[in-house]
Parts: C-alpha cells; structure tokens; sequence
C-alpha cells in the first residue's frame, strides 16, 4: 500500500456537519496540539527508522501564526492563517486513506490520535479552508489533500481529491495550512499565553528533548518550578529536606507516575496539579485548569498548603475526552488522590504538616515582591536591594518612596485626553492630587507614575486601546472614568501605606468611591 497511487479520501459525516465543528468547546493551545500530537506520534511510530538515517534525530514542530496587518491596534489583530510544519514520519499510507474521515477511529488507539478527530475538527475549528501536505518515510509519494468547507457544503461531496507526487523515500515532512479564519481564532492579545500552555501542554518532551517547538520564531521550553529545600517545621535543628517525593503508584488496572512537591515561594500560577497521559498534559496546562482534590490541598484556597503544593502526575488506564483536555473516571481518581495523601504522611517528614506550617521571613519576601513589581526602571539602572531582616520594615518604606520618584526614561505615549479631578486626597496626611490620563499605547488598561517635579501628584495613565474599551465610550461613560480612577487612587494608597494586597485595595476603593467625581 505505501507506494500506491491513492487518487480520493473519505471526509464522509454528512457535509454540513462540518458547519457545527467550529461550535465545539475548545482553547487554541489545545487545538494547536493536535498537529503536535499528530508529529509527535508519527515520530514515536517511526524513531527507528527516523534515528537510523540520522542518528539521534528529534522531530521539530514549528507554528507561524499570521496576523491581520490591516488592524492598526497590534493587540486587536486576529489571527489570519496557521501554518504547521514538522519534520516527523509523516502520515502513512495505511493511515493516509482513513485520516480525513471524522468519523474513522484508528486501528491502534494507544497513541496520541487514539480518536481519528484531531486534525479534521482543528482545521475546521481555526478555518473554513486547509490543505495538508505530507510525506511518509519509505515511501514514494509525496500527498496532497485541499479541503474547503464552502465547496464540500454546496456541493454534498463525501469525498476529497488527493494529489500525489513523486518524492524521495527518505523525505519525511508534514505541512499544514489553514485560512479563512473562523470565530474562533485569537488576536495578539493572547499570543503570548498561547506560547506558554503550548510549552506546559508539552513539557515532558521539552524537558527530555524528545521534540522540539518553534512559535514564530521561538523556541518553547518549560521553566521548572523550584522546590522548597528546608528543615522539617517540627524537627529544625536536622539536615534541609528537599520536599518532593517521586510517585510510582498503582492500583488495578490504574498507574500514577510523576511527583508531588512543596514551593519555596507562593505562587498562584504553580500551585495545584497538572494530569498528563502519555506524556502529554491534559489537565492544568492552563493555571485555571489545574487540579486541587480536597484530600491533598484541602478546602480552604487561603491555606499556606493549598499555596505551596504542587504536583505533576503522569496517568495510565485513564479514559479522557475526545479533545483531550479532560479525564472521564472521575471517581477512579478520587481514590488515586485518597492513596496519595497516605504516601505524603511520614513521621520523618509530613508534607501537609511542613506545607501549613512552614515560614520563609515573610517581610523579606514582601520587599523583595514589591520592588519587582513596581520597579519600572531599566534593569541595568537599577539601584540593588540589600535587605536587612532587622531593619526591613524601614526599608520597605525607604524603597516605597524612592520607587515612586523613578522617572521612566521612555519616550511619553502621545496624549489623547486627560480629565482632572478638582479635590485633593489625604494619604497618610498628605494631599495628593489625582490625573486621569488616556494614552494610545500600553499592555494594562492602567498603570501609576509620578512626576518629578511634585511627587505628591498622582498620575493615572490609561490605555485607550485596551480590549475593555472596545465595549464603552470612553469620553462619555462617567461611571467608566469613575472607578479607573478609584481604582488608582486605592492602589496607590496600598502602596503608600505598605498594605499592597487585594484586600487593603478593596477597603480603599469601597471608602474613596463614596466621594468620586468626575
């Protein structure tokens, strides 16, 4: 079969089905990895034949993703066209002929396109028009399948014409194209989160080097998170204790591979845990996404042990949804997570103990948080933090007032229009006074500064080309201006006053909106 001239395919379903694709519930990360998977099993099914011509050999994946350049708002412009290429086994023969059928399941179900869905309802989910080109290794022909979504509905066609073209039996590739964009494609605004679930979704071959991932030009890779190496909390005079411990679990026809850890520092976006099948994350790519089973991280979010675990999991026997984007044995895995929280129980070191009770010197951390994030300067210009433990709340305050001095020196965005507020706010026994500025450049929808020459001035500038814009007149909508400028006039008090959390914020806001004009 793999040097016969296949001349149609089967893209049998029922034509206008193919309407209803681009409604399924999806995310772009994970429809983009769909054509990963695709390369990545073609490897996998091909490595020895692929490492005997090259020694070594490790498939590439590269996405460019176009952008309407007629959209003068760079964060507005949606995508226009996807192309994928890889330098994997290409799609055989065997395959070839059932692949474009969406409803043909594959032989072999224990890879990465166990379904036969992937790379049909992706194309029609990101565009009405793709071709695939691809060259199996070992074999002749180098074969070509266009689909157009207008064409196929007008005209009922069940079937899709496929061009063959003599090629090198060494030549191995995969080329995908798709336009005429539908609803569902992004805009620039989330390209870099894109890259970064593409990198989670795919961070156990990253990290081994199994395959590579280039994004416009950038090659992916997953930064690991670092782990809390420290003394038991109720041993401290013994040896630091790195908290992780390796899992290797299983139970029937249920296997559970991976790690559960603690973080040395509390971040939102790591906690939780992140559920992969066969290498490949299904759940908790995106942070929203991550798991956190009571019987582990408990009920409460505010718990310091709810902040620090973290965990990667590895499951096999495990059904998951046709996407892949979630498990199906939902009571199953309650009872892994049930079995887990036994191993992490020891008199030597008891996770859950050392997670809820653990203290970094949280002040110096605080400090540390604060001039990161509103530290604006060019880091080449920046003055180092030197923190005392024993005089660190001085220097807290000391660094709060030099950082809402800094001048950045950048080139002002222009000015489109300003609105003044005619009272003055009492902070810590000062008057500050307030300016609302729209500017046309920026990535938040506002941000603070102060001017040189009065430091007690507050300047509010707001980026009028913000997405939350596209849905209000700005110039018009009062109660818009209204709480941007509650909005900064409170988050500018919790820096003041060193109480910078959500909490000080929304008491702030909730006193001064009762006296907002515009």
């Amino acid at each position: 079969m793999a040097d016969e001239i296949i001349n149609k395919v089967s893209i049998r379903i029922g034509p206008r089905m193919y309407n209803r694709f681009e409604d399924f519930p999806n995310t772009i990360p994970h429809v983009l990895a769909e054509f990963i998977d695709n390369a990545l099993q073609s490897f996998r099914d091909k490595k020895a034949e692929l490492e005997a011509l090259e020694p070594g050999f490790r498939p590439t994946v590269t996405i460019d993703i176009l952008w309407d350049e007629d959209e003068p708002k760079l964060m507005s412009r949606r995508a226009t066209k996807f192309i994928i290429d890889d330098n994997a086994g290409g799609i055989m023969a065997s395959r070839f002929i059932n692949a474009f059928e969406p409803s043909n399941e594959p032989d072999d179900r224990s890879g990465l396109n166990e379904f036969g869905m992937g790379l049909k309802t992706a194309g029609c989910w990101l565009g009405n028009k793709w071709i695939v080109r691809t060259k199996a290794l070992g074999e002749r022909y180098e074969r070509v399948v266009r689909f157009d979504q207008a064409v196929v509905t007008k005209e009922l066609l069940e079937d899709a014409d496929v061009e063959n073209i003599p090629a090198e039996r060494n030549a191995h590739f995969t080329h995908v194209e798709i336009e005429q964009s539908t609803k569902n494609v992004p805009t620039f605004r989330s390209f870099e989160k894109i890259k970064a679930e593409l990198a989670s979704i795919y961070r156990n071959s990253l990290r081994s080097g199994e395959m590579s991932i280039i994004v416009n030009g950038e090659r992916l890779s997953f930064e690991e998170y670092v782990v809390l190496h420290a003394p038991y909390v109720k041993n401290t005079s013994a040896p630091a204790l790195t908290w992780r411990r390796d899992i290797h679990f299983k139970f029937g026809q249920y296997k559970a591979n991976g790690f559960i850890a603690i973080l040395k520092d509390i971040d939102s976006s790591k906690n939780g845990l992140v559920l992969s099948r066969r290498g490949r994350v299904i759940v908790g790519a995106e942070h929203e996404s991550r798991v956190f089973p009571k019987v582990l991280f408990g009920a409460s979010p505010s718990t310091f042990r709810y902040k620090r675990l973290f965990g990667e999991l590895d499951l096999e026997g495990f059904d998951v949804t046709f996407n892949k984007n979630d498990f199906l044995n939902k009571d199953d895995l309650e009872v892994l997570f049930d079995s887990l929280a036994k191993e992490l129980k020891s008199k030597k070191g008891d996770f859950f103990v050392q997670a809820d009770d653990y203290r970094r010197e949280e002040r110096v951390n605080m400090a540390r948080k604060f001039v990161a994030k509103h530290d604006k300067s060019p880091k080449a210009k920046r003055t180092p933090v030197v923190i005392d433990t024993e005089e660190v709340e001085e220097r807290i305050k000391a660094e709060a007032e030099r950082v809402a001095t800094i001048q950045v020196p950048e080139p002002e965005p222009r000015v489109l229009y300003k609105y003044e507020l005619p009272d003055y706010y009492q902070i810590d026994g000062k008057s500050h006074y307030l300016k609302v500025v729209f500017v046309e450049d920026g990535e938040d929808l506002f941000w603070l500064s102060t001017p040189v020459n009065n430091p007690d001035d507050i300047v509010c500038k707001v980026n009028a080309n913000h997405a939350f814009f596209d849905h209000f007149d700005v110039k018009n909508n009062p109660a818009v201006i209204a709480l941007i400028k509650t909005l900064a006039v409170s988050q500018y008090t919790a820096i003041i006053k060193h109480k910078d959390t959500a909490t000080n914020l929304i008491q702030y806001f909730n006193d001064y909106i009762k006296k907002t004009k515009v």
